[in-house]
């Protein structure tokens, strides 16, 4: 009997650049300009110190629940600057730094969780798709905008990210289906921050890679150091320019770390230990780049200092502009809901508004601003 053949076989990639030392693999690095290198280090640097304000402004009871995103500054700020505005975006809840490095204004980040959908207001021409709270879902809503910049022919791209725990739902593998048969221009990325809530990496899944889950499905797949910005930013650059190539899409698997809770309803304590979080803080994407920055010489206290000043007047103002901001009028509820609305919604909105009346006499609605959208 003739022994079995071998009809195909995994081979699945890992990329690290530079080090925790912040030294780097020069053969690997990838061509960046110093003026790229010192915004990477502004974006993360000022997103991880708009993550410590929003926590400290929800602890007060001045913002909604919030995901924080401290240790994860690589994988979130970094992909978007390979990418033109009119590819498309599609970040999970916990994507701040994705949207902060897409130019997003994040006094209207902060709107958002603080419960009003007018925080969803992105650059002007920017194809940037709302924070998905539901887990997974995007994933096929992607495959579709890949589709459509594929039938469209110009080039353009869609990309979007998921968690270690998502990558276990089948939303994943309907998109990552559709993206290997019709060979999309999509880059998925998972943020393997290694707890899906209290659930350990460990548990999700039996391979040794998230990333090798791209084998199955006929997509390119890479895992790279996700606290390395240098991999992230060479990886996802690959990956764009290939997809706009008609090569196909690729999945990312980022290898980082969440150092804070999983949102501001967690408590971490209780299901992982301190330990485990020190072992990570060695591994810090903002620490080790300042690190090349500074042996690179175009970094120093000075600019440091500078930016840390900046930095603190930009989320003051930020801040400000979010506390400011005017409330809704009420009755917006009820617009753009219907091309005509049903009688129900006609009686209950004619009652909330005399009961706007009722409770602060006429003055109320007249302070109020106008209420906005259509209403039959």
């Amino acid at each position: 009997m003739s022994p079995l053949k071998t009809i195909a076989s995994l081979d699945i990639k890992r990329l690290d650049i530079l080090n925790i030392d912040g030294a780097v693999d020069k053969t690997l690095m990838p061509k960046v300009s110093d003026k790229l290198l010192l915004e990477m280090y502004r974006l993360m640097f000022q997103i991880r110190r708009f993550d410590e304000r929003a926590v400290l402004l929800q602890r007060s009871g001045r913002l909604g629940t919030y995901p924080m995103i401290t240790g994860q500054e690589a994988t979130q700020c970094m992909p978007p600057l390979c990418l033109k505005p009119t590819d498309w975006v599609v970040p999970t809840y916990r994507g701040g730094g994705v949207y902060f490095a897409r130019g997003m204004r994040m006094r209207y980040a902060l709107l958002y969780w603080g419960g009003d959908d007018r925080g969803t207001q992105f650059p002007e021409g920017n194809n940037d798709m709302m924070f998905s709270i539901p887990v997974g879902t995007h994933l096929t809503q992607v495959a579709g905008l890949a589709w459509g910049q594929k039938f469209k022919g110009k080039g353009g791209v869609a990309l979007t990210y998921c968690g270690d725990g998502t990558s276990s739902k089948g939303d994943l593998h309907e998109a990552l289906t559709f993206a290997g048969q019709f060979k999309l221009p999509a880059v998925y990325i998972i943020e393997n921050n290694g707890w899906a809530i209290s659930a350990p990496r460990a548990r999700q899944a039996a391979s040794h890679t998230l990333a090798q889950k791209a084998w199955g499905y006929g997509v390119h797949g890479i895992q790279v150091d996700g606290n390395d910005a240098l991999a992230v930013y060479a990886a996802t650059s690959a990956a764009v320019a290939r997809a706009r190539k008609g090569g196909g899409a690729t999945l990312i698997e980022c290898e980082t770390y969440r150092m804070g809770h999983h949102t501001t309803a967690d408590d971490a304590t209780r299901y992982r230990e301190d330990k485990e979080v020190e072992s990570w803080k060695k591994r810090d994407p903002i620490l080790r780049l300042k690190k090349y920055l500074t042996a690179k010489k175009i970094w120093n206290d000075k600019k440091e200092k500078d930016l840390t000043t900046e930095t603190q007047s930009w989320i003051n103002a930020e801040v400000t502009a979010y506390e400011q901001f005017p409330l809704p009028n009420p009755l917006n509820m009820f617009a753009d809901n219907y091309a005509a609305a049903p009688r129900h919604l006609i009686a209950q909105r004619a009652e909330l508004e005399e009961l706007l009346k009722f409770k602060g006499g006429a003055k109320i609605l007249t302070e109020l601003p106008p209420a906005e959208g259509r209403f039959p």
